[in-house]
């Protein structure tokens, strides 16, 4: 096993994975997989989810403003879309072919996207219903995907844990396995700070300290290249503004722990991303056309995760093999600033 944050030794998730004692959802919440269950801070800061998927449906900060993107109504989440909100696995990101080999063993996976895996395929995590506990402060969720769904070997037992402070919500992502697969699970929401889902990010301003990229062919499938953002358009060192650039690429960030990504600013509310992933995949959601209410670049979507096709060319080490034994434990923090946080902390 190469990926970093992943060393643990797997007992039954030890009340991760495992079922725990505590409150649970209501019944009527139990039965409904499209009912929300809401996170709300003393600050003001609240966020609303569905079982269904694991879907993010919404993040409202103290003053109002709404600012990820959302479809029209839960049952919508059911239906294809580009992934709004949603929980992505077993593999975010793109398979070359759907194919890959470990330990000898060849595997074919279903594919969605001009012949490669993307996000887990057509029928992924986003796509599936899962379990939902309140547990003290956190809202947890759990997943079983069984061996051989989608043709990926191994029945792979998923936590994510979602905790809501006064500026930040905290996403806890934990998986174990009881045969090597590949894993590279993340959250795929769109962001606008302003919360003007009708109007394209342009105008919007991003910093990260990525300072390579994914170079990547045609069908985005990496060439194993990983060049300096320097001269490009994915330089975001010194903050700028997104203008009419197109971003589908996936950023490394130097460093290791849980560390500052990317942020996202409209001069008023800023959107933080720290993770302790490697790399940092931006998409400026040109397909977002396709939503009601919602244009496309109508919000940019921030993705910390392994980098695409990593099962096939392993970057910095990171193959994304989870293997029995061994615990997938990885952290998104989305930290917010804007009206109404300070003078809650009065």
């Amino acid at each position: 096993m190469t990926q970093s944050g992943c060393s643990d030794k797997a007992a039954p998730l030890q009340g991760e994975a495992a079922p725990v004692s505590g409150p649970s959802v209501s019944e009527g919440e139990a039965n409904d997989p499209f009912m929300p269950l809401e996170q709300r801070a003393a600050s003001g800061l609240s966020v609303e989810w569905i079982r269904f998927g694991a879907h993010l449906t919404s993040v409202t900060l103290p003053d109002g403003t709404s600012i990820s993107g959302h479809l029209p109504s839960p049952e919508n989440y059911a239906g294809e879309h580009p992934f709004v909100g949603s929980m992505i696995g077993r593999v975010a990101n793109r398979i070359a072919g759907g194919r890959f080999e470990i330990d000898g063993q060849s595997y074919q996976v279903s594919t969605s996207d001009n012949g490669h895996a993307l996000h887990g395929g057509p029928n992924g995590f986003g796509q599936q219903l899962w379990s939902a506990t309140f547990e003290d402060d956190e809202l947890v969720f759990r997943h079983t995907s069984p061996a051989g769904h989608q043709g990926y070997p191994g029945n792979l037992d998923v936590n994510l844990r979602s905790r809501l402070t006064d500026n930040e919500l905290r996403l806890q992502i934990i998986a174990i396995t009881d045969a090597p697969t590949p894993v590279n699970l993340t959250h795929h929401s769109y962001w606008d700070p302003s919360g003007l889902f009708d109007q394209p990010i342009n105008e919007l301003t991003l910093q990260s300290p990525a300072d390579r990229f994914s170079a990547v062919d045609e069908t985005l499938i990496p060439t194993s290249e990983t060049p300096t953002v320097a001269g490009t358009a994915y330089d975001f060192r010194r903050a700028r503004r997104i203008e009419t650039t197109e971003l589908d690429v996936n950023l490394f960030v130097p460093g290791d722990g849980l560390r500052e990504m990317v942020s996202l600013s409209d001069g008023t509310r800023t959107i933080t991303v720290l993770s302790d992933y490697p790399g940092l995949q931006i998409f400026t959601g040109e397909s977002l056309g396709a939503v009601s209410g919602m244009i496309p670049r109508a919000g940019l979507a921030l993705e910390p995760q392994y980098p695409p096709n990593a099962i096939n060319q392993p970057v910095d080490g990171h193959d994304t093999i989870l293997r029995p034994g061994e615990v997938y434990r990885h952290t998104i923090l989305y930290r917010f600033d804007g009206p109404g946080f300070k003078d809650a902390g009065e």
